[in-house]
Protein backbone atom coordinates (compact mmCIF):
# COMPACT_ATOMS: atom_id res chain seq x y z
CA UNK A 1 0.00 0.00 0.00
CA UNK A 2 1.16 3.52 -0.33
CA UNK A 3 3.76 4.70 2.14
CA UNK A 4 4.59 7.99 2.13
CA UNK A 5 8.78 9.58 0.79
CA UNK A 6 8.64 11.14 4.34
CA UNK A 7 6.31 9.83 6.78
CA UNK A 8 4.29 12.54 8.74
CA UNK A 9 4.83 13.40 12.11
CA UNK A 10 2.18 10.99 14.18
CA UNK A 11 2.03 7.74 14.73
CA UNK A 12 -0.70 5.25 14.53
CA UNK A 13 -0.73 4.11 18.12
CA UNK A 14 -1.57 7.95 18.96
CA UNK A 15 -4.72 9.04 20.37
CA UNK A 16 -6.76 6.03 19.67
CA UNK A 17 -8.64 7.11 23.24
CA UNK A 18 -9.23 10.21 22.31
CA UNK A 19 -11.40 12.25 19.77
CA UNK A 20 -8.66 12.05 16.76
CA UNK A 21 -8.47 8.46 17.58
CA UNK A 22 -12.26 8.49 17.43
CA UNK A 23 -12.31 10.05 13.70
CA UNK A 24 -9.82 7.99 13.08
CA UNK A 25 -11.36 5.15 13.91
CA UNK A 26 -14.64 6.45 12.28
CA UNK A 27 -13.08 7.12 8.82
CA UNK A 28 -11.32 3.52 8.56
CA UNK A 29 -13.99 1.99 8.23
CA UNK A 30 -15.73 4.16 5.67
CA UNK A 31 -12.83 3.57 3.75
CA UNK A 32 -11.23 -0.09 4.09
CA UNK A 33 -14.96 -1.20 2.99
CA UNK A 34 -15.27 1.12 0.33
CA UNK A 35 -17.69 3.13 1.29
CA UNK A 36 -16.25 5.99 -0.93
CA UNK A 37 -15.41 6.01 -4.21
CA UNK A 38 -12.25 5.99 -5.31
CA UNK A 39 -9.77 8.90 -5.21
CA UNK A 40 -12.87 10.94 -3.31
CA UNK A 41 -11.23 13.99 -1.30
CA UNK A 42 -10.98 13.71 1.87
CA UNK A 43 -11.71 17.77 2.88
CA UNK A 44 -11.03 18.54 6.43
CA UNK A 45 -13.90 21.10 6.97
CA UNK A 46 -16.43 18.63 5.39
CA UNK A 47 -15.16 15.49 7.63
CA UNK A 48 -15.50 18.00 10.54
CA UNK A 49 -18.64 18.92 9.54
CA UNK A 50 -20.27 16.05 9.27
CA UNK A 51 -18.88 14.59 12.20
CA UNK A 52 -19.69 17.94 14.44
CA UNK A 53 -15.73 18.44 15.24
CA UNK A 54 -13.42 20.77 14.91
CA UNK A 55 -10.67 20.54 12.07
CA UNK A 56 -7.71 19.98 14.20
CA UNK A 57 -8.70 15.69 15.42
CA UNK A 58 -10.21 15.22 11.63
CA UNK A 59 -6.23 16.73 10.18
CA UNK A 60 -4.55 14.39 12.95
CA UNK A 61 -6.65 11.34 12.02
CA UNK A 62 -6.09 12.28 7.88
CA UNK A 63 -1.79 12.01 8.82
CA UNK A 64 -2.45 8.74 10.49
CA UNK A 65 -4.46 7.32 7.77
CA UNK A 66 -1.96 8.41 5.50
CA UNK A 67 0.66 7.06 7.77
CA UNK A 68 -0.82 3.19 7.53
CA UNK A 69 -1.08 3.75 3.80
CA UNK A 70 -5.31 3.72 3.97
CA UNK A 71 -5.42 7.12 1.87
CA UNK A 72 -2.65 8.92 -0.40
CA UNK A 73 -1.52 12.72 0.20
CA UNK A 74 -2.37 14.79 -2.79
CA UNK A 75 -0.05 17.88 -2.70
CA UNK A 76 1.17 18.80 0.51
CA UNK A 77 -2.58 19.29 3.00
CA UNK A 78 -4.91 17.15 0.95
CA UNK A 79 -5.93 13.52 1.09
CA UNK A 80 -7.80 10.88 -1.30
CA UNK A 81 -9.31 7.66 -0.79
CA UNK A 82 -7.26 5.02 -3.11
CA UNK A 83 -8.99 2.37 -5.24
CA UNK A 84 -7.61 -1.59 -4.58
CA UNK A 85 -4.87 -1.83 -6.02
CA UNK A 86 -4.03 -5.87 -7.56
CA UNK A 87 -0.17 -5.11 -6.84
CA UNK A 88 -0.53 -3.66 -3.11
CA UNK A 89 -3.21 -6.45 -1.99
CA UNK A 90 -0.30 -9.00 -3.27
CA UNK A 91 2.51 -7.22 -1.34
CA UNK A 92 0.84 -7.12 1.71
CA UNK A 93 -0.52 -10.44 1.80
CA UNK A 94 3.48 -11.04 1.03
CA UNK A 95 4.53 -9.24 3.56
CA UNK A 96 2.31 -11.14 5.80
CA UNK A 97 3.35 -14.18 4.92
CA UNK A 98 7.17 -13.58 5.60
CA UNK A 99 6.06 -12.40 9.31
CA UNK A 100 4.21 -15.25 9.89
CA UNK A 101 6.34 -17.71 8.56
CA UNK A 102 9.62 -16.31 10.38
CA UNK A 103 7.04 -15.56 13.62
CA UNK A 104 6.35 -19.74 13.29
CA UNK A 105 9.91 -20.69 12.68
CA UNK A 106 10.95 -18.78 15.67
CA UNK A 107 8.84 -19.48 18.70
CA UNK A 108 5.76 -22.17 17.69
CA UNK A 109 5.84 -23.28 21.45
CA UNK A 110 4.23 -20.10 22.60
CA UNK A 111 1.71 -20.89 20.16
CA UNK A 112 -1.88 -21.26 22.04
CA UNK A 113 -4.73 -22.16 20.60
CA UNK A 114 -7.13 -20.70 23.28
CA UNK A 115 -9.95 -18.44 22.03
CA UNK A 116 -9.66 -19.25 18.50
CA UNK A 117 -12.94 -20.84 17.36
CA UNK A 118 -13.97 -20.86 13.69
CA UNK A 119 -17.07 -21.06 13.17
CA UNK A 120 -19.06 -24.12 12.94
CA UNK A 121 -19.18 -24.99 9.23
CA UNK A 122 -23.02 -26.77 10.17
CA UNK A 123 -24.35 -23.30 11.27
CA UNK A 124 -24.09 -21.89 7.39
CA UNK A 125 -27.33 -21.07 6.09
CA UNK A 126 -28.26 -20.17 9.66
CA UNK A 127 -27.26 -16.69 9.01
CA UNK A 128 -26.42 -14.44 5.68
CA UNK A 129 -22.86 -15.33 3.78
CA UNK A 130 -22.09 -11.90 4.79
CA UNK A 131 -22.50 -11.87 8.96
CA UNK A 132 -20.71 -15.48 8.65
CA UNK A 133 -18.09 -13.63 6.63
CA UNK A 134 -17.48 -11.15 9.40
CA UNK A 135 -17.59 -13.38 11.94
CA UNK A 136 -14.84 -15.64 10.83
CA UNK A 137 -12.44 -12.72 9.34
CA UNK A 138 -12.26 -11.83 13.01
CA UNK A 139 -11.37 -14.87 13.85
CA UNK A 140 -9.03 -14.94 10.85
CA UNK A 141 -6.96 -11.46 12.25
CA UNK A 142 -6.90 -12.94 16.16
CA UNK A 143 -4.66 -15.99 14.51
CA UNK A 144 -2.84 -13.77 12.37
CA UNK A 145 -2.11 -11.35 15.40
CA UNK A 146 -1.22 -14.00 18.00
CA UNK A 147 0.92 -15.81 15.26
CA UNK A 148 2.98 -12.66 14.80
CA UNK A 149 3.04 -12.05 18.39
CA UNK A 150 5.02 -15.37 19.06
CA UNK A 151 8.47 -13.73 18.84
CA UNK A 152 7.20 -11.19 21.00
CA UNK A 153 8.42 -8.10 18.79
CA UNK A 154 6.04 -5.53 18.65
CA UNK A 155 6.95 -4.07 15.19
CA UNK A 156 6.10 -7.27 13.50
CA UNK A 157 2.45 -7.22 15.80
CA UNK A 158 2.03 -3.74 14.25
CA UNK A 159 2.83 -4.74 10.59
CA UNK A 160 0.55 -7.70 10.64
CA UNK A 161 -2.63 -5.45 12.32
CA UNK A 162 -1.90 -2.74 9.17
CA UNK A 163 -2.57 -6.25 7.10
CA UNK A 164 -5.50 -7.16 8.54
CA UNK A 165 -6.41 -3.69 8.50
CA UNK A 166 -6.12 -3.36 4.74
CA UNK A 167 -7.73 -6.26 3.64
CA UNK A 168 -9.54 -6.79 5.96
CA UNK A 169 -12.51 -5.90 2.48
CA UNK A 170 -10.82 -8.25 0.62
CA UNK A 171 -10.83 -10.72 3.31
CA UNK A 172 -15.11 -10.60 3.81
CA UNK A 173 -15.48 -10.78 0.18
CA UNK A 174 -13.73 -14.02 -0.06
CA UNK A 175 -15.74 -15.30 2.80
CA UNK A 176 -18.51 -14.53 1.60
CA UNK A 177 -18.42 -17.23 -1.10
CA UNK A 178 -19.76 -20.45 0.41
CA UNK A 179 -17.03 -22.38 -1.01
CA UNK A 180 -14.33 -20.44 -0.55
CA UNK A 181 -15.91 -20.04 3.31
CA UNK A 182 -15.49 -23.53 3.72
CA UNK A 183 -12.06 -23.91 1.70
CA UNK A 184 -10.31 -21.18 4.03
CA UNK A 185 -12.22 -22.53 7.61
CA UNK A 186 -10.79 -26.00 7.02
CA UNK A 187 -7.43 -24.57 5.99
CA UNK A 188 -7.19 -22.32 8.95
CA UNK A 189 -8.28 -25.34 11.19
CA UNK A 190 -5.81 -27.54 10.18
CA UNK A 191 -2.99 -24.66 10.71
CA UNK A 192 -4.11 -24.45 13.83
CA UNK A 193 -3.57 -28.10 14.80
CA UNK A 194 -0.19 -28.03 13.19
CA UNK A 195 0.85 -24.62 15.94
CA UNK A 196 -0.55 -26.49 18.76
CA UNK A 197 1.52 -29.44 18.07
CA UNK A 198 4.74 -27.32 17.39
CA UNK A 199 4.85 -28.81 14.12
CA UNK A 200 6.94 -26.31 12.11
CA UNK A 201 7.08 -27.38 8.76
CA UNK A 202 3.21 -28.56 7.92
CA UNK A 203 2.23 -25.05 9.17
CA UNK A 204 4.58 -23.30 7.11
CA UNK A 205 3.45 -25.44 4.16
CA UNK A 206 -0.18 -24.80 4.53
CA UNK A 207 0.38 -20.96 5.06
CA UNK A 208 2.41 -21.08 1.69
CA UNK A 209 -0.74 -23.07 0.04
CA UNK A 210 -3.14 -20.91 1.24
CA UNK A 211 -1.46 -17.72 0.48
CA UNK A 212 -0.72 -18.91 -3.41
CA UNK A 213 -4.69 -19.58 -3.41
CA UNK A 214 -5.80 -16.37 -2.05
CA UNK A 215 -3.00 -14.69 -4.67
CA UNK A 216 -4.76 -16.72 -7.61
CA UNK A 217 -7.86 -15.37 -6.75
CA UNK A 218 -6.91 -11.38 -5.92
CA UNK A 219 -7.32 -10.16 -9.18
CA UNK A 220 -11.11 -10.72 -9.39
CA UNK A 221 -11.84 -9.83 -5.75
CA UNK A 222 -10.06 -6.60 -6.30
CA UNK A 223 -12.09 -6.16 -9.49
CA UNK A 224 -15.35 -6.68 -7.50
CA UNK A 225 -14.11 -4.56 -4.34
CA UNK A 226 -13.77 -1.26 -7.22
CA UNK A 227 -17.20 -2.33 -8.53
CA UNK A 228 -18.91 -1.87 -5.00
CA UNK A 229 -16.69 1.27 -4.25
CA UNK A 230 -17.69 2.77 -7.23
CA UNK A 231 -21.28 2.70 -6.43
CA UNK A 232 -20.91 4.24 -2.79
CA UNK A 233 -21.96 7.47 -2.23
CA UNK A 234 -19.60 10.41 -0.84
CA UNK A 235 -21.16 10.65 2.53
CA UNK A 236 -18.71 14.04 3.00
CA UNK A 237 -20.91 16.18 0.28
CA UNK A 238 -23.96 14.61 0.48
CA UNK A 239 -26.53 17.13 2.41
Amino acid sequence: MYAPDEPDALSSEYGQGNKSGQIYGRLKSLIVFQKLPPRTPLEQNRIAQRFGVSTTPVREALILLANDGIIVKNGTRSYLTRALSIRDVQNDYQAALAIAKFCIESAVERFTPTGLRLLDKKAIGTRTMEAHAQETAFTLETLYERIAGLTENQLLVRRMLEFTDRTRFIRQLDLQNKDRFMEITSGMETLVQFLARGDVRDAVTNLERQYQRKCDLIPSLVKKGNLIALDAVDVFTVE
